[in-house]
């Protein structure tokens, strides 16, 4: 009888082949080898499925699916059906790992019996091939799902992030979870995950590296993507609501809106300076005000909806075209 493999890696691909080769790389370089690396072509224009042919034909244990463009959502949709491992990690085909990755996520795991493992992460910034340690990883430990899904509400001591993550895999099947197809489909996928989670364990390894480029989803804010960081708020009240614990849970979830709208406004500005057009701004923040004291309000209902829509959404500034590619890297 076969074993089962230990990890399922899945790596969405999509016309990344400046970065890709050191991406694969450090996946071919792990000291953990129970495990398989999902690799799906997202429907690349440019030499990135050459590249990933490359070293599928010597590593055994690396797989290609190759697919029309169906967003980031999508591509780590169909790796995790194809995936046959006990956990599933991802990783941005833009980023790279370090060696033990795999090894140092998947022994915490075991050691302790986590459904989720969270390890710290540098900032790579490609023109100065600087790195920068972000510490937002909680006190090592083992933590009871409910105390982890706290933290995630609050993305107080944990991101929402699904890279620097290791999760058992049936909190994806029992649980029929799935990525939405939106931007900033972390923050409205993490905590459903977490809420399922038996243990949690935080690790201090810094074991991800996150490369931080010019095309990165935060660099390139539009309308689009503004209004789905605004409904994954949304999407988490919907889910809270169906499962009875929003009451428990909205204290922390005021505390992040508040840090949320912060952000957002600052990106409606950096929207409006870039198009060097400030028409429409003060209504675009009156807009992400209203969206989220609507998705946080005690007279909200939650409708029939998955992913509800902001009701006030943010518009573009003047003319400027909404970029549709959907796989930017998410932060």
């Amino acid at each position: 009888m076969q074993k089962q493999l230990a990890i399922s890696l899945v790596i969405p691909v999509y016309n990344v082949e400046k970065y890709l080769q050191r991406a694969l790389e450090s996946v071919e370089n792990q000291t953990f080898k129970n495990f398989e690396a999902i690799i799906v072509n997202d429907g690349s224009t440019d030499n990135s499925l050459e590249i990933i042919k490359k070293f599928i034909k010597r590593n055994t244990n690396f797989i290609l699916i190759d697919q029309k463009n169906k967003g980031l959502s999508g591509a780590r949709n169909k790796g995790i059906k194809a995936s046959s491992g006990r956990y599933i990690a991802f990783m941005d085909s833009d980023d790279f790992i370090e060696p033990t990755y795999l090894n140092d996520m998947y022994l915490a795991a075991i050691k302790s019996g986590s459904d989720i493992v969270c390890c710290n992460f540098y900032f790579y910034y490609e023109s100065t091939k600087m790195k920068i340690f972000c510490p937002i990883n909680s006190i090592p430990g083992v933590y009871s799902g409910e105390k982890a899904l706290k933290k995630i509400t609050s993305c107080i001591g944990t991101f929402a992030f699904v890279w620097n993550k290791l999760f058992r895999k049936s909190l994806f099947t029992t649980h029929k979870i799935e990525f939405y197809d939106m931007y900033f489909e972390d923050a409205a996928t993490s905590p459903r995950l977490f809420f399922y989670a038996n243990k949690v364990t935080f690790i201090t390894n810094i074991l991800y590296n996150y490369v931080m480029r010019d095309t990165s989803i935060l660099h390139t804010m539009n309308a689009k993507k503004i209004n789905d960081f605004v409904k994954s708020l949304g999407v988490v009240r919907n889910f809270y609501e169906k499962k009875g614990i929003y009451k428990k849970y909205r204290r922390r979830m005021r505390g992040y809106s508040r840090r949320l709208n912060f952000l957002i406004s600052y990106d409606v500005f950096m929207m409006h300076f870039k198009s060097a057009n400030f028409d429409g701004f003060l209504h675009n923040l009156r807009a992400i005000r209203k969206s989220i004291r609507h998705f946080i309000s005690d007279e909200y209902k939650p409708g029939k909806e998955v992913c509800p829509e902001p009701i006030f959404p943010v518009k573009n500034p003047g003319n400027e075209e909404i970029d549709n590619k959907k796989n930017n890297k998410e932060v």
